[in-house]
């Protein structure tokens, strides 16, 4: 039984509160005689004042309690069986079969707040944390109260890649509602814990069978620890058979070019052009469509497939390189991502020349991105003699997820990095938190001194990219620039942000740095 039905009928033990005032005020003679025969003068004088202002403030107490009770009805949540009827009417319509997704979502030690806190404070959270989802979806999307967990969520509409846009949402969902609550001036802390699946990765797709698989994640996701996420693709990985099955797939799509290069593009804060586009793996699966590198990067990785995906995604991204020239398009470079293993390879850096060779293009075109762990945990002396080889090369090293691991400045200038990628969880939230903004400031400082330059990460809002160009970062990628895309979609792309940069640079006026784009 789900803890929305846990707290939803305390108000049998609640009767009582109507008759406090009452005995309160019959209370009011006996203590004023009591403290007259005990303490005298004082005492009575002291009762007379004091007992009436202890009734107020209990009268007081109670009409905010009953405010809270209020508040809390549920009312406005429907059922299971609505949340079956609005996926069944949306699966009749052949457009949005296919772009449908569920959550179930569960309040974390809903039990223990209610035990502490008591029923209204459960039935308080609850309520909180259903407002807070309302607020942060579209009126067409529906919030229902769950059997199994809290709430159920059904969207429609969601845009390719599914398994990416959810995860997204849920992020975002995470940042409001996993904030305290402030309950009778007390917070109350919480965390929420996800299970998505989206139509798209259901064989047989169903309005019960969608919501079972956000529920089966869910369970997933408890498993993993409070405040969890698990996809139903997650939940695919979990066992041996799983993985041989999936092992087969991602090798046969290595070798068949189902996997391939995606590009997110990077902006000038300055200028709004184009300073490059990060390579990303992505696989285009026949059936169950674009499929995010966290659903099968952890098979290649464990497989020993990573310098095949490494090789793979480099050859893309170079042929990417010479298609952008053949356009007239202005793209400085490319990025390509390498892990610990394949940097630990003695003739990477002989590999790389031999391939910008082979394309005709400068080693000042190709960005290798590199782990801040990586750089920060490595005692390998070929991981070292390699980053130093591929910077003397030519090429740029940008280090990846910088601000939140143990990098020292010496390993910076020892690896010869280019660039640090100031990690997204510094970015996100940032025109909301001040604290946020003097660490990034700090370390831009910090760049600025040792003539690094800098990007700002997972830039999702407006408000983020124009705090990040102020505070002096050099560039910045995210959602609210553009989502990653196939090759095809760059040209007209890149194309349109060097109008609007040619366009803004005529005008004398600071350009358009990407939009907000709905999901």
């Amino acid at each position: 039984m789900s803890a929305t039905r846990r707290c939803s009928d305390p108000d049998a033990d609640q009767k009582w509160r109507c008759y406090l005032p009452f005995l309160g005020l019959f209370l009011i003679p006996p203590v004023v005689l009591f403290s007259k025969y005990f303490a005298g003068v004082p005492g009575l004088v002291f009762a007379v004042f004091a007992m009436p202002l202890a009734v107020a403030l209990l009268v007081a107490r109670l009409r905010r309690a009953d405010q809270i009770a209020s508040r809390l009805s549920f009312a406005g949540l429907n059922s299971r069986r609505v949340a079956l009827r609005w996926l069944e009417e949306r699966m009749q319509r052949d457009v949005e079969r296919n772009k449908l997704a569920a959550l179930a979502v569960s309040i974390d030690r809903l039990d223990e707040l209610t035990d502490d806190f008591g029923h209204d404070c459960g039935k308080f959270v609850l309520a909180e944390v259903s407002a807070r989802l309302r607020r942060s979806l579209r009126d067409e999307d529906l919030v229902v109260e769950g059997d199994v967990t809290d709430f159920l969520i059904c969207l429609s509409r969601i845009r390719a890649p599914q398994r990416e846009t959810v995860s997204r949402l849920v992020r975002r969902l995470k940042g409001v509602v996993d904030v305290p609550v402030d309950y009778l001036g007390r917070p109350i802390f919480i965390t929420t814990t996800y299970g998505t699946a989206a139509s798209r990765y259901i064989n047989d797709m169903s309005a019960s069978a969608l919501l079972e698989a956000a529920e089966h994640a869910h369970e997933c996701a408890l498993s993993k620890g409070l405040g969890a996420t698990c996809d139903l693709l997650d939940t695919r990985l979990g066992g041996e058979s799983g993985d041989a099955e999936l092992l087969s797939e991602v090798t046969h799509a290595l070798e068949n070019g189902q996997i391939t290069a995606w590009y997110q593009p990077q902006l000038c804060t300055d200028s709004g052009e184009i300073s490059g586009f990060e390579a990303l793996a992505r696989w285009e699966h026949p059936k169950r469509g674009v499929v995010s590198p966290g659903s099968f990067l952890p098979i290649i990785e464990r497989a020993g497939l990573s310098h095949r995906l490494a090789q793979v995604i480099l050859t893309h991204a170079l042929s990417a390189v010479r298609a952008w020239d053949r356009a007239g398009l202005k793209i400085p470079s490319v990025g390509v991502n390498f892990s610990s293993r394949e940097l630990r390879n003695p003739h990477l850096a002989e590999q790389l020349r031999w391939e910008l060779d082979r394309f005709e293009l400068s080693p000042d075109r190709l960005t290798v991105e590199v782990l801040e762990s990586v750089i920060s945990e490595s005692h390998d002396d070929v991981i070292s003699t390699n980053l130093r080889a591929i910077s003397a090369m030519g090429c740029r090293i940008d280090l990846d997820d910088f601000g939140t691991g143990a990098t020292s400045i010496l390993n910076i200038r020892r690896f010869g990095v280019s660039r640090i990628k100031i990690d997204r969880r510094l970015v996100m939230g940032l025109d909301k938190d001040k604290d946020q903004r003097d660490m990034i400031s700090a370390l831009l400082a910090m760049a600025e001194r040792l003539a690094v330059d800098t990007l700002g990460e997972g830039v999702e809002s407006k408000e983020e990219h124009l705090l990040l160009s102020q505070l002096g970062c050099g560039h910045v990628q995210g959602f609210s620039i553009a989502r990653p895309m196939p090759l095809g979609d760059t040209l007209t792309w890149a194309a349109d942000q060097e109008s609007a940069a040619v366009a803004a640079r005529e005008l004398s006026i600071t350009p358009v740095r990407g939009r907000l784009q709905d999901r």
